[in-house]
């Protein structure tokens, strides 16, 4: 079996050539009209598998899906190897990114690549770069072993992507918690000197609050400095720990 460059450097030259060629007319968007035109006509014996999405730099095709293409989830592989539909991308259990293998008939045999795709987000992932090409036969003993392997990269892309979108995500609630504290603090402040003043007006009248209406407005000053001192805690500990948004 080889690893699959598929002439990806003769590929990428040809982007590069016909950017130049463009430049001239397109100083802007030379590149990626080239890079558009490489992936939706001028890739003999691929052409039937390609879209109008576009290649990373290292060659994987990023597409809106999988459909279309010969594409096994890794638990019709090996169900008690991989005895799950995927990996968690948010911490509210949401969206998952689920592996996948695919297989391409070329006329070099099978190329056999990992791939992901999200749940509920017109996101997926052809890993042209990590493929092989092995015999187009599922009996051989190297189409076998290439299966697997792609199948072994596909669920650590999943898990890895997935611990890294856990991650974003926490960051993002914190951040977004961080911000609805911060405008509690400032309502409880404003809150606060609106009643002092009110307090401080009846005073100047010569209005004389009686015991129980002092007890209640200065318990009612006392809850609002809690609150804004319990705001400040819970705002310096998101800034120590992110996670702390999604566990509470």
């Amino acid at each position: 079996m080889h690893k699959i460059n598929f002439y990806l450097e003769s590929r990428l030259a040809a982007v590069k050539k016909r950017a130049a060629e463009w430049q001239k007319h397109n100083p802007a968007g030379a590149y990626k009209s080239a890079l558009d035109y490489q992936v939706k006509y001028a890739r003999p014996g691929y052409r039937r598998y390609d879209t109008a999405n576009h290649y990373n730099a290292a060659g994987d095709l990023c597409a809106e899906n999988l459909r279309g293409y010969d594409a096994t989830p890794l638990q019709d592989i090996s169900p008690r190897a991989y005895d799950y539909t995927g990996y968690y991308a948010d911490n509210f259990q949401h969206e998952l990114i689920k592996p996948y293998i695919v297989k391409i008939k070329t006329s070099r045999g099978a190329l056999i690549c990992p791939a992901i795709a999200y749940s509920d987000s017109d996101t997926a992932t052809i890993y042209f770069s990590r493929g092989q090409f092995a015999p187009n036969d599922p009996q051989n003993i190297e189409h076998d072993a290439a299966v697997y392997d792609a199948a072994r990269i596909a669920d650590h892309i999943a898990e890895r992507d997935a611990e890294a979108g856990r991650e974003d995500d926490a960051k993002y609630q914190a951040e977004q918690e961080a911000e609805n504290i911060a405008a509690a603090i400032a309502d409880a402040r404003q809150t606060a000197r609106g009643l002092i003043a009110a307090i401080k007006a009846q005073r100047r009248a010569g209005i004389d609050l009686k015991g129980a209406i002092c007890d209640a407005l200065t318990d009612k000053l006392r809850e609002y400095r809690c609150e804004i001192i319990d705001a400040r805690e819970r705002r310096e500990a998101l800034k120590g720990n992110f996670w702390l948004s999604v566990e509470g």
